[in-house]
């Protein structure tokens, strides 16, 4: 079990992050009922969360994207439960990236949206972006389609369900009538390799600089392995926009491996894409990576790491 104090402040978080400033768990588990539930009250008053119980995490999701954003979320079973801190960070960052081109209208691609479709609701929400979010297992193109719906965002996302894991952009590009053009791509790739005869069992971490992380692992291996992890995925998505250069102007992933950061700026050197940029996005225990790359000619907005 995790104690928890609200109103910490929690360093690393992008400044703008709403969870910068850790939630009162307490209150929130007076006003909601589902969440209150899965707390656990403490001799003090306080309430404490067990970030490792399944459904205690889908709960703490659902309550902290309704608190926030007013969202209706559910998630298919099995599925990955999404970290809200870490998705914020990495939609922050977009933010940032899209703020020199000065753009009254964005359009935004979601690789691998999940059941929660998180990441286009976010965006669709919170900024007016229009969204794509492609899919490939069905399930979750059910429930991300659901939580379009009962959002009133239908005319903010669409969702696409792709015929074809093997591909990236493709399947929606050669069916896509209207030739639109995106101004950022977004992607969460599978982090292990499925190649592995333990995929699942791996500790990508050193125990002596970093500690473990609080949540539990979540998620279906299909949305957790890949032939060749996140270095290959993300490869996929190189090779796919050396074919899309204009119809995705900056072109975004996501790493869990920092030591995959520079096999990735190496792939990209070596098919001479130099207009590239890096970021780290923290939140507690837990860091991820960022790469962006653009065939554009102005210069991306150098990240920082987020301290």
């Amino acid at each position: 079990m995790v104690k928890t104090k609200g109103n910490q402040k929690i360093v690393g978080m992008h400044p703008r992050n709403v969870l910068r400033t850790q939630p009162d768990y307490t209150k929130m588990a007076i006003k909601y009922k589902d969440f209150r539930e899965q707390c656990q009250l403490e001799l003090n008053g306080k309430v404490s969360v067990n970030f490792r119980n399944e459904k205690t995490l889908r709960e703490l999701t659902k309550m902290l994207l309704k608190e926030y954003y007013d969202l209706d979320v559910d998630f298919a079973p099995g599925s990955l439960v999404p970290t809200l801190a870490l998705r914020l960070n990495y939609i922050l960052w977009l933010e940032d990236l899209m703020e020199p081109l000065n753009l009254q209208d964005i359009r935004g691609i979601d690789i691998g949206c999940g059941s929660s479709c998180i990441y286009s609701l976010l965006g669709a929400k919170k900024n007016g972006w229009h969204m794509l979010a492609l899919e490939s297992k069905p399930q979750n193109i059910e429930y991300a389609m659901m939580n379009v719906k009962k959002n009133h965002l239908e005319s903010l996302i669409e969702v696409y369900g792709q015929p074809d894991n093997t591909n990236i952009f493709k399947s929606y590009f050669e069916q896509d009538q209207r030739q639109l053009r995106y101004q950022f791509c977004l992607c969460n790739p599978p982090f292990f390799d499925s190649n592995l005869p333990n995929p699942l069992g791996g500790n990508t971490r050193n125990p002596e600089r970093r500690p473990a992380p609080n949540n539990a692992r979540t998620g279906s291996q299909e949305e957790l392995t890949c032939e060749g992890g996140e270095v290959q995925f993300v490869q996929r998505i190189i090779d796919e926009s050396l074919e899309n250069k204009e119809r995705v102007r900056i072109y975004t992933t996501m790493l869990g491996v920092k030591a995959n950061v520079p096999r990735i700026l190496d792939y990209l050197k070596e098919l001479q894409v130099a207009n590239v940029s890096t970021t780290e996005f923290h939140q507690g225990h837990t860091t991820r990576w960022a790469v962006a790359w653009s065939f554009h000619s102005e210069p991306l907005q150098q990240g920082t790491t987020l301290n």
